[in-house]
């Protein structure tokens, strides 16, 4: 293992070249051509700016000499049938214990043009504390295997019922992607390991590297997702506090005006992608395309924008298209949005919960109770009979809603 050290990052390795061709015609003939070739089938596809690419192709080890590149040269692996260019290296930060695989990609399209692209992924693929990992994982499959369980039993008690609530498909979906999350953390950690022993031994597969940072965004995404979905539960568990019963109702009863709201938005939202992509799409990468468009947009309603770029398209059309723009979306369509939701809100009767429990009112009174029996002074009976059995009444309520929250 060859590289360039600094004060606090290493290039490790040989760099890594990778050739792929629109066709798939035969090519130089080398003893490390088939190798090569099964190690970049490995990993997640790159998607590029004009193709997506899941591997193949010839590879090459640049090392560090000219020797390499001069061979590639004089043998024409870059020709007029190459479709993209990959140059790919390891970083490694030892202070930090952070690895960033780099992809540096040169596209060729059937016109002559060449794109250029980037990807720089930072991970930490050395864990310290793999064994407090694996009892959190241990952990969560326990919740999960008791969440199997519980939903199948309620699955099969009543079948109709259960597939047409919204909640059982929220649970549903809590177990699918909880239990995909630790199948790619575990087979994540695999490659992890395996990656640790081929640097052990002296070894630097480029592959595995990559393999294991893609697995590992992947296990990153899932896990953001089952956070999600964890946290909309939430609003399930707290029904019975009347801000959150509000909450819900609410945006249950402004479903259908905001859905015939939001076909209008989308028609706006249309013209505008068009126009910027008619007016910008040949100056600007932002507006390339229909879905640059549409994220370049959404993101100006953020305030994320580069002014001087819409003014350097068109020094006319673009200011105006960016504040009417603006001033449509965030004066007008937003505004709409929110006096849809307040109409609803103020239209509807939220007093009556049928999931309070009156949990407040229990605290109080017990705690009353309790303190009254400390000091040793006699409770007033000078309550109505009704409300004296308050709090027995409230046992059975709290237990039911208990019982609700873990169903």
């Amino acid at each position: 293992m060859i590289g360039v050290q600094s004060a606090a990052i290493i290039l490790p390795v040989n760099v890594l070249i990778a050739f792929l061709f629109r066709n798939s015609g035969p090519r130089v003939a080398k003893d490390t051509d088939k190798k090569s070739q099964k190690e970049g089938t490995e990993g997640v596809p790159y998607f590029g700016q004009h193709g997506s690419y899941i591997g193949g192709g010839y590879i090459a080890w640049l090392g560090t000499t000219e020797e390499s590149m001069s061979f590639l040269q004089r043998q024409r692996w870059l020709d007029e049938n190459s479709r993209a260019v990959f140059i790919e290296f390891i970083l490694y930060n030892p202070h930090v214990n952070l690895f960033s695989v780099v992809s540096l990609v040169v596209e060729f399209t059937n016109l002559g043009a060449v794109y250029k692209s980037s990807e720089i992924v930072t991970v930490r693929l050395i864990q310290h504390d793999v064994i407090l990992l694996l009892v959190l994982r241990g952990v969560l499959a326990l919740f999960l295997l008791y969440f199997v369980f519980r939903e199948g039993k309620s699955l099969m008690s009543r079948p109709l019922e259960y597939l047409c609530e919204f909640w059982s498909w929220v649970e549903l979906l809590v177990i699918t992607v909880g239990f995909s999350t630790l199948v790619v953390y575990f087979y994540t950690q695999n490659i992890i390991d395996e990656v640790a022993e081929q640097r052990r031994n002296g070894n630097s597969v480029f592959h595995l590297y990559k393999s294991a940072v893609s697995w590992f965004q992947i296990s990153t995404y899932l896990q953001g997702f089952l956070i999600c979905c964890a946290t909309l539960k939430f609003i399930r568990l707290l029904r019975f506090n009347s801000h959150v019963y509000a909450l819900s109702m609410t945006m249950k009863k402004s479903l259908k005006p905001l859905m015939s709201f939001m076909l209008s938005v989308a028609v706006i939202l249309l013209a505008f992608i068009i126009m910027m992509a008619l007016t910008h799409g040949s100056n600007s990468n932002d507006y390339k395309n229909i879905s640059s468009s549409l994220q370049s947009l959404l993101l100006m309603m953020l305030g994320s924008f580069d002014f001087d770029a819409l003014s350097s398209g068109h020094r006319i059309l673009g200011p105006l298209i960016f504040f009417s723009y603006q001033v449509i979306m965030q004066f007008f369509l937003l505004t709409i949005f929110m006096v849809i939701l307040f109409e609803v809100y103020e239209n509807g009767d939220w007093t009556t919960n049928p999931y309070d429990i009156g949990f407040t009112a229990f605290v109080k009174e017990t705690a009353a109770e309790a303190i009254d029996k400390i000091r040793g002074t006699p409770l007033k009976c000078d309550k109505p009979k009704k409300e004296r059995s308050y709090s027995t009444d409230m046992i059975p309520k709290i237990n039911r809603g208990i019982s609700e929250m873990f169903e």
